[in-house]
């Protein structure tokens, strides 16, 4: 077989020999070779046939008997002789009809053209298909020539008669009258559109008056899409449809309203009370200048607007709302979608349905809708326009200077700044568009109405260069790609007063967009916004309830993660990092999806708006709530980041034990073990309060909360007794702690116990650490009881 690029269709020599099992007994191999790499070169840049499709046409022939016929180059056969399977063969004849050139993809992505010519001698006549490598005659040709079509091959077509198909060596002669004097005649006959009476093929004249919008058909399992022109010429109006791949012929011709074309070939049939054309699979449409009547449209100004059909209005669009997906009565699914539009004179709401829902329109474009109907409006007081099956949209129609200026000058496409916005002087209520980059972004939280039906809501912070403001999306708009940091455009927001503040509200009629590139341009980077809306604070500087602070700090040390059960069921994780600047170290607390914690201990940070409480001993803690931002800090924001050493050494200063006090946080102790409890290191826990459980009768208990618990979670406590050459105090270990200093985890703790059945199998081992020396890290406080101090471990740092 002769090479084949990347591009082709490939068949191998062995794809080819097992093939050719099939029909062995009925021909010599290299018969069946040349007729597939014939089938080969055909195809090659057909888009709709495939390697086994090659094969199968190859073998089918031969099991049915036919044997190729390889002719003398150039023979030239009577069209009604001509006999399936035979190549190397020439029709010659009168050329009656040439259609478009169609493209199409190859399978290699590339394009394809494929054209027909139907050619008649004094026999019959034929179709000839012509592909990409063909289509260089096409401008050398025109019908009613007298031409002679050169190695052709005969084949099958897909209506079941033969028909010839040109090979990439195939080529085409145009010939004298005299070369076929038995050829038949060629009329051009052009019928007006108004004595087109009967089904049939015609050719005609026209000026196109309408270029509908793309439809869609359901059909069985399959979708048709077609597109209707209408033609006008001095007799009659008639649509003319063009359907799926003939589609493309508007861009392919470059086809306008206001064109005059000829069309040839055209098929005319009688549907649905009235007599319409489509484009034939051997038409052809010839854009030119032919001599027609003069169109002139009616626009209507939409403050006359009343109940009409077939109307046309030109506007602006002031209003676009997001498609709304419905169910048919079939069951299927419809799309419906308003906008508004406006002119000089008046605005209108106009509805648009299933296909034209997905037309890319924004507002302030111009619009142009044709053949519309005009219906009283249900659900508000006037009328609409109903765009329906007929309509034609044009989406900035090339119009005149003066009309196009008048349009644009109804409507300020310039989104409001947050500053104006904000202003509380301002009328509450009134719609506006927005741009901004997202500060702060909340959960979604539900929510139940009066009527018992569940909403939800999500609240963001929204900032330009002029200010920052509080924005609820409502129900569906709640749903949004954007995050943080993210551009975001909101048409039709609603203002309104919240807490002494202007806030925005988007529900249903709003419209949440992603600004264009040069939109985004001009918006300050996050870092900047984030930078003008967050103060910066040290950790000692933070007061309880502050908000819009930011802070630098290092990661200290990293929890596990705990998980718990809400109140209505669902499961719920935290973890607790604590974090330090060269004033002081803080806890912060991570739920949910934020648990997951990309950064390691050590690593350089930013949180920008946690919540700031005060805790119960009268420490403040940090929360990641969903409006705050936790991330990596920059390099430069590093830089004024103490190291962890520089930290230690700044926070955690060194004690002795007798030095002590009662209000000494983050001190470091060096002390060896005198004393350690290792018979209760167990304690059970309520897994819905996270209180102390005490076993029952049926298992156990919650202290607090009253609720029986079949399985508790059990939280590991060690008590220690610490001595160095200046005394001794009590420490207790929790937690990783507490597993850090005996070298084993709860669960292989609770794994122990349940095999050994003895909660003190470990007290022996634990108890091999006393006179070990530790270092730790811990907060002291006063034992009101006992009236002394005694230590909490907050890190282990050595353990010898």
């Amino acid at each position: 077989m002769a090479e084949s690029n990347e591009d082709e269709i490939i068949i191998t020599e062995d794809e080819i020999k097992d093939a050719y099992q099939q029909v062995k007994e009925k021909v010599e191999y290299k018969q069946f070779k040349q007729r597939v790499e014939l089938h080969l070169d055909t195809y090659k840049d057909s888009a709709f046939m495939s390697k086994d499709g090659i094969l199968d046409m190859a073998i089918q022939e031969f099991e049915e008997g036919q044997n190729i016929q390889q002719t003398h180059t150039n023979q030239v056969e009577k069209i009604s002789q001509l006999i399936e399977g035979n190549g190397n063969i020439s029709i010659q004849g009168r050329l009656l009809a040439i259609s478009n050139i169609k493209t199409f993809k190859t399978k290699a992505g590339k394009e394809g053209k494929v054209a027909n010519l139907t050619v008649e001698d004094d026999t019959g006549k034929v179709r000839v298909v012509m592909w990409t490598d063909n289509m260089k005659y096409m401008n050398r040709i025109k019908e009613g020539d007298i031409i002679k079509v050169n190695n052709l091959e005969v084949q099958k077509g897909y209506t079941g008669d033969l028909e010839v198909v040109m090979r990439s060596n195939s080529s085409i002669q145009v010939l004298p009258e005299e070369a076929a004097p038995n050829a038949p005649k060629y009329e051009e006959k052009i019928t007006k559109l108004g004595d087109i009476k009967e089904d049939g093929e015609y050719n005609i004249i026209a000026r196109i008056i309408k270029i509908g919008t793309e439809r869609e058909i359901p059909k069985d399992d399959r979708t048709l899409n077609l597109i209707t022109l209408t033609l006008m010429d001095d007799t009659a109006n008639m649509e003319f449809t063009l359907w799926n791949k003939d589609i493309n012929l508007i861009d392919t011709l470059d086809l306008q309203e206001n064109d005059t074309i000829k069309i040839l070939k055209a098929r005319a049939q009688y549907r649905y009370n009235q007599m319409g054309l489509t484009n034939s699979w051997n038409g052809r449409i010839v854009k030119g200048d032919y001599d027609l009547p003069e169109y002139k449209q009616e626009i209507l100004k939409i403050g006359d607007a009343k109940p009409a059909e077939d109307v046309t209005i030109l506007g602006i669009i002031t209003r676009v709302y997001d498609p709304i997906t419905f169910q048919r009565k079939d069951g299927t699914d419809g799309k419906v979608r308003s906008i508004e539009v406006a002119d000089t004179t008046g605005k209108i709401r106009v509805t648009l349905w299933n296909k034209e829902t997905e037309i890319a329109m924004d507002k302030g474009d111009i619009i142009k809708i044709e053949d519309a109907n005009i219906e009283e409006d249900d659900y508000n007081d006037g009328v609409r326009l109903n765009t329906g099956w007929n309509a034609s949209i044009k989406i900035n129609p090339d119009i005149d200077t003066q009309t196009h200026d008048e349009l644009k000058a109804l409507i300020n496409t310039t989104p409001t700044p947050i500053e104006d916005a904000l202003d509380i002087n301002q009328e509450e209520g009134r719609d506006i568009d927005v741009i901004g980059r997202i500060l702060s972004i909340a959960d979604i939280r539900e929510f139940e109405r009066f009527d018992g039906t569940t909403g939800q809501v999500r609240s963001l912070d929204i900032a330009d260069d002029t200010g920052a403001i509080r924005t609820s999306l409502w129900d569906e708009k709640a749903d949004i790609n954007q995050s943080l940091g993210d551009a975001i455009k909101i048409e039709n927001a609603k203002t309104r007063v919240g807490q002494a503040k202007m806030e925005l509200s988007v529900g249903r009629s709003s419209r949440i967009i992603t600004p264009s590139d040069e939109e985004v341009a001009k918006l300050p980077s996050y870092e900047q916004l984030a930078e003008e809306r967050y103060h910066e604070k040290t950790l000692k500087e933070l007061e309880d309830g502050e908000t819009d602070v930011k802070v630098k700090v290092r990661i200290m040390d990293i929890g596990e993660i705990n998980t718990f059960s809400r109140d209505d069921g669902t499961d719920g994780k935290v973890r607790s990092i604590y974090v330090a600047d060269n004033t002081d170290q803080l806890q912060v607390s991570l739920w949910g999806n934020d648990t997951d914690l990309k950064f390691p201990e050590q690593a350089a940070i930013v949180i920008e708006n946690p919540r700031i409480q005060l805790q119960g001993n009268d420490e403040l803690r940090l929360t990641v709530a969903s409006d705050t931002n936790l991330r990596q800090a920059t390099q430069d924001e590093a830089q004024s980041i103490p190291t962890v050493h520089e930290i230690r050494n700044k926070l955690y200063p060194e004690k002795a034990i007798e030095d002590i006090d009662d209000d000494d946080r983050h001190i470091r102790i060096k002390a060896n073990i005198q004393e350690i409890d290792g018979e209760n290191i167990l304690h059970p826990m309520c897994p819905y309060c996270h209180k102390g459980a005490t076993r029952s009768e049926n298992g156990f208990e919650c202290n607090s909360c009253g609720q029986e618990i079949e399985t508790p979670e059990y939280l590991m406590i060690i008590k220690t007794v610490l001595e160095d050459e200046t005394g001794t105090i009590s420490a207790t270990f929790f937690r990783k702690e507490a597993e850090e200093l005996i070298s084993t985890t709860t669960d292989e703790v609770i794994e122990i116990f349940e095999k050994t059945g003895d909660e003190s199998s470990l007290a022996a081992k634990i108890e091999d650490l006393i006179g070990h020396e530790v270092t730790i890290v811990a907060d002291a406080q006063f034992n009101e009881y006992e009236e002394d101090v005694k230590l909490n471990v907050k890190k282990t740092e050595i353990v010898v």
